[in-house]
């Protein structure tokens, strides 16, 4: 994991840029320090030595306080009989309890590390937002870069008694180096589940927020959920962490768990820019009610899967009253020297092959600014604006440090 750059230390920096919060915290009674365990306090400055007993105390409170919040939450109620089985030695943790284990494991090291000091709690959401260098002046050191696309999510293999439909609910998320917070690719809650069928079990992305980055490894967390009749009968569907790295080709992920499969499949894509689909807009004509409607996006070479932007399925297409339609997903990537490819199909209800009308809309990549074209679906004309920009990487990696680290001393 990349958090500092070129040997820099963000708390070094802190000292630099503001002297005055440094001396307030020299000044304070050096009684209070203790000695860390192979170092020497006579070698360090004294700003420094303050920053490592914070982090060594905040660490071990927030450690235990966590620690002790999830266990009460995870452990169901047992009776005395499971509690002396519990207890007995050599006893096999089923699949359900081991995957627990595991995700309660990734995230005490990941707390353990740089994570809560460098960027804030376990379950912030990633705070850049998509289209930073759209307008105004490109940072000098604003570049092309190498992201991962995630293309599609699919729940497969269903096993252990579950029967299709499946009424999924929870959330996945991708962590990259920007800022190692969540971006969320998919976020339900029980009561706004999606339905999932055999015959259509994509699950409809609504993230990434912004592009995922992948000069390091991208960590991935799924937490997926069947909804039963009550709560209490819900079922754990998948519960995994897992990473995808730069220099690993495989392009197709499987979560393997105890109910089912979660199959992820992705695109590396190298030179890439930031391309948001801004908005897609009904110009003239309407949409015709019963229809279904579709956007999604590939390019030439590289992402040639379409990547699902909206899909109605048998709902009326979400347009406000101005004619824009409200997208599930608008951000994806595209390498400079491809061309992007909006694709707007109505189709029936029933069916999504079956396509009634069909229209394209053109856009070749640009390193910022904006994009406009139109087309005809016969029953109605749309406009498509896509909105380009640049990726600033070690830049915002820094700056979400130097935030975490000030917020932390303001508190």
């Amino acid at each position: 994991m990349s958090i500092c750059v070129d040997g820099d230390d963000p708390w070094a920096e802190m000292a630099a840029e503001f002297p005055s919060l440094v001396e307030d915290i020299e000044t304070e009674d050096e009684n209070n320090l203790v000695k860390t365990s192979g170092r020497s306090r006579g070698t360090q400055p004294l700003w420094n030595q303050r920053r490592q007993l914070e982090l060594i105390r905040n660490r071990n409170r927030q450690e235990k306080a966590i620690m002790e919040e999830l266990m009460k939450k995870s452990t169901p109620p047992r009776d005395d009989d499971a509690e002396d089985e519990d207890c007995d030695e050599g006893r096999t943790l089923d699949e359900d309890e081991a995957d627990l284990e595991e995700m309660l494991g990734f995230r005490h090291t990941w707390e353990r590390g740089r994570g809560l000091h460098y960027y804030g709690c376990f379950e912030d959401n990633t705070s850049f937002r998509p289209m930073r260098y759209t307008e105004g002046t490109i940072p000098g050191d604003a570049r092309s870069d190498v992201v991962l696309e995630i293309l599609s999510v699919q729940v497969t293999e269903t096993k252990d008694g579950l029967d299709w439909p499946l009424h999924v609910y929870g959330h996945i998320v991708a962590r990259d180096v920007v800022d190692q917070n969540r971006n969320l690719l998919f976020d339900r809650k029980r009561d706004n589940c999606q339905i999932l069928t055999q015959q259509d079990s994509c699950l409809l992305l609504t993230g990434p927020s912004r592009a995922v980055m992948i000069i390091d490894p991208v960590t991935f967390e799924v937490d997926l959920k069947a909804k039963g009749k009550t709560e209490s009968e819900d079922k754990v569907l998948s519960l995994k962490a897992f990473k995808k790295r730069v220099d690993d080709f495989i392009l197709l992920y499987r979560c393997f768990s105890k109910r089912c499969t979660v199959e992820f499949a992705f695109a590396v894509v190298s030179k890439a820019v930031e391309a948001t689909v801004y908005s897609v807009k009904v110009i003239s004509g309407s949409w015709p009610n019963h229809l279904r409607g579709q956007v999604v996006s590939h390019t030439t070479r590289t992402v040639q899967k379409d990547i699902v932007l909206l899909d109605s399925q048998d709902g009326r297409m979400p347009i406000t009253s101005d004619g824009t339609i409200e997208l599930s997903r608008s951000v994806v990537s595209v390498a400079l020297r491809e061309e992007l490819t909006i694709c707007v199909l109505a189709s029936q209800v029933a069916d999504k092959s079956d396509v009634i009308k069909e229209a394209m809309a053109y856009f070749t990549p640009q390193r910022a600014g904006w994009s406009h074209c139109r087309c005809d679906l016969g029953f109605c004309e749309l406009e498509i604006t896509i909105a380009w920009s640049l990726f600033t990487v070690m830049a915002d990696q820094k700056s979400r440090m130097r935030a975490v680290i000030l917020n932390r001393f303001r508190h």
